[in-house]
Parts: structure tokens; sequence; C-alpha cells
């Protein structure tokens, strides 16, 4: 029920602009999949959906994508983490992130935003972000991936 629900709702962001939880929900229910608003919030976090501008001829608007779907908020993320974090170390369910002083809050906002499933939260200081990762067995995984993230931009 939930990953039918879940694809229903990454197919209708795709094909239409969807603005609001209340309007995917009534969406969702016109398919049969009858959904709180509470479970809809949960679902958009898990799927990594975000909101991004929509201009039309009335004016500025939000609408929900697919983070892969939104060029510039992917590319947020791989931007700040190749041009702040100086270094990533990983111990039991938690990655450290260093940045010069000054980076560490807007770094753990971007990766917030990115919704990376694995990751339940990041706690942002001045020089440092601390990540935090729902299951341990998954530390390696992203652990890599803010690795890939570093060497990519030094590599280019």
């Amino acid at each position: 029920m939930k990953t039918t629900r879940q694809r229903a709702i990454l197919s209708l962001v795709a094909s239409r602009p969807v603005h609001s939880q209340e309007e995917l929900a009534a969406l969702l229910a016109e398919q049969g999949h009858e959904a709180t608003q509470a479970t809809i919030s949960r679902d958009i976090r898990e799927l990594g959906l975000v909101k991004v501008p929509l201009r039309d001829g009335h004016g500025t608007h939000f609408k929900y994508v697919e983070p892969q779907a939104s060029p510039g908020y992917a590319t947020r993320l791989h931007r700040l983490v190749a041009e702040l974090v100086v270094s990533v170390a990983g111990s039991v369910n938690l990655i450290v992130l260093r940045t010069p002083p000054g980076g560490g809050m807007m770094l753990a906002m971007a990766v917030d935003e990115a919704g990376w499933p694995e990751i339940i939260g990041t706690i942002g200081g001045d020089d440092t972000v601390a990540v935090v990762i729902g299951d341990p067995l998954q530390l390696p995984v992203v652990k890599q991936r803010f690795a890939d993230l570093m060497a990519q931009d030094k590599s280019a």
C-alpha cells in the first residue's frame, strides 16, 4: 500500500504541478489512495521531494519535484561539499564533516534539504556538521557518497 501510494505520488508530481500537500491528498484520493496529511508529509520526506519555484502568468508559485528533476537543487549539496568539506570521518551512526569556520550551518542545511533517506538529521556548528545515519550499516555508503562528492570537484 505504501509503495503503491508513493509510486502514485511520484507519477503525479512528474506529470503535473502539485503545489501543496492538500492538493496532493486530493489527487491521491481521486486515484483511490486515502492518506492523512501526516502520511503524505512522511511520504514527501521519504521520497526526497522538494519544492521549487514555478513561474507562470499568475506570478511565482511552488511545486513539488524529485531532487534530480531540479537542476540547481542536487548540485547545491555537491557544490557545498566540494567547496567546504575538508574532511569526512565516521563512527557507528555518525558522520562528521569538517568545514572552514562559518561553513557548518550552511552545509547542514543543504544536507537536510537533500533528503537522503539514510540520514535522519544533522547538527550544524560553526565548522563541523554531525550527520546522523538511521541504520549504522548504511554509514559506509553515505560516508563514501560524501567522499565522492569531494573528490569529483578536486579531479575537475
